[in-house]
């Protein structure tokens, strides 16, 4: 028994995720607010309490280091969040998300949860689809993510190693799984030679893409049309960037009701539709929100299920409610 809490310093443990996550010592002292040469004494304390070597000749983490490193992380934060909430302080939390759903729909509600939650600090951080979730490497406070995952080719959810090897390291939670629909501007419409009769005639008329062209091809498939490539008018970077463009009249993009509230309640963009065969429903994939295991039952990431969950409940009812209006009293 005498044996279990013989661990090393929490200043040594400090200092070796600090170097784990920045990847250099002086930046891990720039963290700790600490020279850096107790940096170094930490590591080499480490070291010799562990009888391992942790870093290899280029200054990075030997495979043993990162073992340990992914181990312990969590521990230490469970201490930290115990400690705090003993002392009833302020629960920080860090949330990545896809920029489109930041800043159109996650963005405005985010006082209310503010109003509704003054114990949790939520930074919000909006960045690139492709951007990697790794909360070893955030702020240091607990992260989650929220992101746009695609379907599987087959319709079996959202795709991505990152999403099948979750039930190892991370929880997830589908937050929605949203229409996605073909949008323009009206003055994109007027241009077009003729009114589409069908799918398949959106291939004469100017694709706006985001990155690629895989919701695209994952769009025209539900339509039941068969395409080899998109014929691109543009291809951007991301969502929002392809729904300015077609703000802008340059073309038809992809988009769902959440980045579109404003814009089709304003008249910028339209849904396209067709004459002859009406377009099918459909959902090419699913906003998620993730984090790793120990920090699921966290109190703010608990709190923040919650709010979101109730938060889609009612912005669902609101479209439902736009779609079939009742009657006029």
């Amino acid at each position: 028994m005498e044996n279990r809490y013989r661990i090393p310093s929490l200043a040594a443990l400090n200092a070796f995720v600090a170097f784990a996550r920045t990847g250099a010592i002086r930046r891990a002292a720039a963290e700790l607010r600490i020279d850096h040469a107790a940096v170094s004494r930490h590591l080499r304390d480490l070291e010799h309490a562990l009888g391992v070597p942790l870093r290899t000749g280029q200054g990075g983490l030997t495979p043993q280091a990162e073992i340990y490193c992914a181990r312990i992380i969590p521990l230490l934060e469970g201490l930290a969040h115990a400690t705090a909430d003993m002392r009833q302080d302020i629960a920080h939390l860090t949330v990545t998300c896809s920029h489109g759903f930041a800043y159109h729909w996650l963005l405005p509600r985010l006082s209310a949860f503010r109003r509704d939650h003054p114990c949790i600090d939520l930074l919000l951080r909006p960045v690139d689809a492709d951007t990697g979730f790794d909360p070893r490497h955030g702020t240091g406070a607990p992260h989650a993510d929220i992101r746009y995952m695609t379907d599987e080719p087959q319709g079996q959810g959202p795709q991505g190693p990152e999403y099948r090897g979750a039930e190892r390291n991370m929880r997830c939670m589908e937050i929605t799984r949203p229409a996605v629909f073909p949008v323009a501007s009206p003055r994109c419409l007027a241009r077009l030679s003729h009114p589409p009769r069908t799918a398949a005639d959106l291939l004469d008329a100017p694709l706006l893409l985001e990155d690629d062209e895989t919701e695209w091809k994952l769009w025209f498939a539900a339509q039941s049309v068969q395409i080899g490539t998109v014929p691109a008018a543009g291809r951007l970077w991301q969502a929002h960037l392809a729904l300015a463009a077609a703000r802008a009249g340059e073309g038809i993009a992809l988009g769902n009701p959440y980045l579109l509230a404003e814009d089709l309640r304003a008249g910028l963009l339209c849904p396209v539709t067709t004459t002859a065969t009406p377009l099918r429903r459909v959902a090419l994939g699913s906003y998620v929100l993730r984090a790793p295991a120990h920090v699921w039952e966290g109190t703010a990431l608990r709190l923040l299920r919650t709010w979101l969950s109730a938060q889609v409940a009612i912005y669902e009812g609101e479209l439902q409610e736009r779609a079939h209006p009742g009657p006029e009293t």
